[in-house]
């Protein structure tokens, strides 16, 4: 019998976002119901007041943090007029829920709901509280913001969607790009043309004429030429990214892409995708290239340089911005040293850089 996946999604935010729990308890119930026999993975819910469990061998918030965020997959942490209540250590018991997920490499979906409060009594100290975390949040991440129930239900159903199947593929990946043993085969003679099977690479000496490529039309229910095209057009991508980040050659490449591609859709041929499929199959080479270019960060910084350093200028581009004044204001709002190009820095800072500038442009419009 297979066994379905279940990832772990854990809830947080202070007393007054009961609501907002609510409707992330019916979206991640609809999400079930929709994807669960087709993806075969189910998302379990968990909040501290409802899933912790009584314990006194330590200070509270340690014990939800044990039982409850370490274990999590996912974290969903909302916050409107309140921060929370201190723990000791943190502020709020919410934002070191945050900080331990963003430190164990949880990803955390942070939501900050701007909807009009009844006319109550401001308590200040949660008020400067929470404005100072929104901005601190603001300059290293991407938090999302809400004016209604309704578009915090519609935008978390989204993100919900999108978040949990790159962490299916990238849980499916995690191995997708270790080395393959290839079998090197030399065939000498007139004619001859190059071909790539699974796992295996036959390099043919051709001195005849060179071969049209053709593109088989195996029906509709299949790709069309030009929908083949676009496949192998992604493949080619992907392998471009691995020569350059494993060091593998290009015959190397291009059989561990193919093989990952055939695996990962279950097709003898890629000619054998369904149209419908193919929306899959860009959001597999997106997460694949995802994971490429961070692995490129600790293995080939030129790699990881040059597929950030366009995307920064594209977008300080669009948004009229030029080194000279966008730069400085960069290094202050991330605490940076001053720098005068963008090659200059850190794998990590750039990272951080690339997040910042596409934050303000999404800002800009």
């Amino acid at each position: 019998m297979k066994t379905a996946k279940v990832l772990r999604i854990v809830f947080c935010g202070p007393g007054d976002v009961a609501k907002e729990l609510e409707i992330a308890a019916k979206v991640i119930q609809d999400w079930n119901l929709d994807n669960f026999d087709r993806l075969n993975c189910g998302l379990q819910l968990s909040n501290w007041k409802t899933e912790a469990v009584p314990s006194m061998e330590g200070r509270g918030q340690a014990m939800i943090n044990d039982q409850l965020i370490d274990e999590a997959d996912l974290m969903v942490a909302v916050f409107w007029k309140r921060f929370g209540t201190p723990t000791g250590m943190h502020d709020s018991g919410t934002e070191e829920e945050v900080q331990r997920a963003i430190a164990r490499q949880i990803p955390v979906l942070l939501y900050f709901s701007d909807i009009e409060a009844p006319t109550i009594k401001v308590d200040q100290f949660q008020s400067e509280k929470l404005s100072e975390f929104r901005r601190r949040a603001m300059e290293c991440g991407l938090p999302w913001s809400f004016q209604s129930r309704k578009k915090f239900e519609d935008a978390f159903r989204n993100h919900l969607d999108f978040k949990v199947r790159e962490l299916i593929y990238e849980q499916k990946n995690a191995t997708a790009f270790e080395p393959i043993a290839a079998i090197h085969q030399t065939v000498q003679g007139d004619g001859n043309v190059s071909v790539v099977g699974d796992s295996n690479q036959f390099n043919f000496n051709n001195s005849g004429p060179k071969q049209p490529t053709i593109k088989l039309d195996y029906g509709d229910q299949y790709l069309s030429p030009s929908q083949q095209k676009e496949v192998s057009d992604l493949v080619r991508e992907l392998a471009d990214l691995i020569e350059e980040v494993k060091r593998k050659s290009r015959g190397q490449a291009m059989s561990e892409v193919w093989s990952r591609l055939k695996n990962q859709f279950k097709v003898e041929k890629y000619e054998l995708l369904s149209p419908t499929q193919l929306p899959d199959v860009h959001e597999w080479y997106l997460v694949s290239k995802r994971i490429l270019i961070r692995t490129s960060r600790r293995k080939n910084s030129s790699v990881h340089k040059s597929a950030r350093i366009p995307a920064i200028k594209a977008a300080m581009n669009k948004m009229g911005l030029t080194n000279e004044e966008y730069y400085p204001e960069i290094a202050n709002r991330l605490k940076l040293p001053q720098f005068n190009s963008l090659k200059d820095l850190k794998p990590k800072d750039l990272e951080r850089v690339y997040t910042l500038v596409q934050r303000d442009q999404k800002k800009s419009g």
